[in-house]
């Protein structure tokens, strides 16, 4: 008899807890991403910043532009030039060793961020490597659709030059091309493998005058729905 109230007793605690306690359906994982792998001529610098700059406006002639000459309100990039040609919407900043995704949400001084969240993955595969991983789905949330294409140029600099009155030229800096002034355009309509020098201007060393600055390499991997 002692034995059937036990049993009883646990039958009825499982129910009321599967009651008051219902499963809840696991968080589903996009598979849409963008995988950036970037390598630069020495170990990352912890304390200087690295930016992965994106455009989505679906204008292959426009894309994100550093700031090199004029800090344009945020020390580091071009949020919007219709001069220049110069559109940024997100970027993922790393530094100390992490890495935050932010929306820029108005395109005027002092152009207002939002912050996303850190990436979906993030590390220094080599000490001077950095691999990150962000899912589309952060910048683009349902049902919005994910772009057809989008522009994307990295920038890395030792300081952040906020100073409206200083136009004095950058040292500690790189991106894109010779004088960092080019950027690459990838559809994200598929699955594919994008390469430094690869039908665009061949990343080199040399062009910057702190190693940890100098961009070497990129590859951009395109991930959807696999």
């Amino acid at each position: 008899m002692l034995r059937f109230w036990w049993l009883l007793v646990v039958l009825i605690w499982s129910l009321c807890g599967c009651a008051k306690f219902p499963e809840q359906p696991p968080v589903p994982v996009s598979r849409d991403r963008l995988i950036v792998i970037l390598t630069y001529a020495a170990p990352i610098n912890p304390n200087y910043f690295y930016y992965i700059a994106i455009d989505d406006d679906g204008d292959p002639r426009t894309g994100p532009l550093p700031a090199l000459t004029r800090p344009w309100g945020n020390g580091w990039g071009v949020p919007y030039d219709a001069t220049l040609g110069s559109r940024i919407h997100f970027f993922a900043e790393i530094s100390q060793q992490s890495a935050e995704l932010f929306r820029i949400e108005i395109f005027q001084p002092p152009f207002t961020t939002r912050r996303l969240g850190p990436t979906l993955d993030f590390s220094l595969s080599q000490p001077n490597q950095i691999r990150l991983t962000i899912d589309l789905r952060q910048l683009f949330p349902s049902p919005n659709p994910i772009p057809e294409r989008i522009e994307l140029n990295f920038i890395s600099l030792s300081e952040l030059k906020t100073n409206p009155y200083d136009n004095t030229p950058r040292t500690g800096f790189d991106a894109l091309g010779p004088t960092g002034n080019d950027f690459i355009s990838i559809p994200l309509t598929s699955t594919q493998v994008f390469r430094n020098g690869e039908g665009w201007v061949q990343e080199t060393s040399g062009d910057a005058q702190i190693d940890s600055l100098d961009l070497t390499d990129w590859e951009v991997r395109v991930i959807r729905g696999q």
